[in-house]
């Protein structure tokens, strides 16, 4: 919903799969609305033919340790082909410094270490093999489990396999008790969480919300996974029936 205290439309390519960009910028730009893209999940997802973070105003980047991309501690990234944006981002990233020891800003200090930096320059190169490994994985998940669960878009870079079952939570134990780690991303909406519920109108007031944080389940998924591990997750599902 647009009302007059809009500023922004936040994005997020959730899981990896990349969001409808063309009329989500559209309409944000009816309405003179800045646009910016939430990629922490989906480094190399493209829409288009066109990778995600670069259709909005701006666009985010997560490198922790389990992304698709990661580094060996927290790191991320703004992207911006706005001058103004950059300058800024240059400015907050440490104390506020155009000249060393000048501050013409009140900052702290968030800019990436060279070692996480060489890392990830290091580990680009096969980011793209990495995702095709991924997307691998997902169509032999996708393959065997049509007919248990309602399954995740086929587009994407699949950061997370994730999953719908009215009996989640059944699932999930069977799954733990036969050797499956699973995990739910994410159990509570924001809008039910104690310090945004001043923004909701609580339990009931966003329903497809709630009934997805119910039943959604993630599945393993990560570039080395064996595809004899996957047909043995689908196997215990299948006898499950989900």
């Amino acid at each position: 919903m647009v009302t007059s205290r809009t500023r922004a439309v936040v994005v997020v390519h959730l899981y990896g799969h990349p969001a409808p960009m063309q009329p989500i910028v559209e309409r944000a730009r009816a309405h003179g609305l800045k646009v910016l893209e939430d990629c922490a999940q989906a480094h190399g997802a493209r829409l288009a033919g066109r990778v995600v973070g670069t259709f909005g105003d701006a666009a985010a980047f997560s490198f922790y340790p389990t992304k698709n991309l990661g580094a060996l501690g927290d790191a991320g990234a703004l992207l911006t082909a706005d001058a103004r944006v950059a300058d800024q981002a240059r400015l907050l990233r440490m104390y506020g410094w155009r000249k060393r020891y000048l501050s013409d800003m009140h900052s702290t200090v968030s800019r990436m270490d060279e070692l996480q930096a060489a890392l990830l320059l290091a580990k680009l190169a096969h980011l793209e093999d990495w995702n095709v490994a991924r997307r691998r994985l997902a169509s032999r998940y996708r393959s065997q489990l049509r007919d248990v669960v309602q399954l995740p878009p086929e587009e994407g870079v699949f950061h997370l396999f994730v999953v719908r079952s009215r009996e989640r939570d059944a699932l999930k134990a069977f799954l733990a008790e036969r050797g499956v780690g699973t995990d739910v991303h994410y159990p509570l909406p924001v809008h039910l969480q104690a310090p945004y519920a001043e923004y909701g109108d609580g339990p009931g007031s966003l329903p497809a919300t709630e009934r997805l944080a119910s039943e959604i389940l993630s599945l393993p998924i990560y570039p080395e996974l064996a595809a004899d591990d996957v047909d043995y997750v689908c196997q215990i599902m299948r006898t499950h029936g989900a």
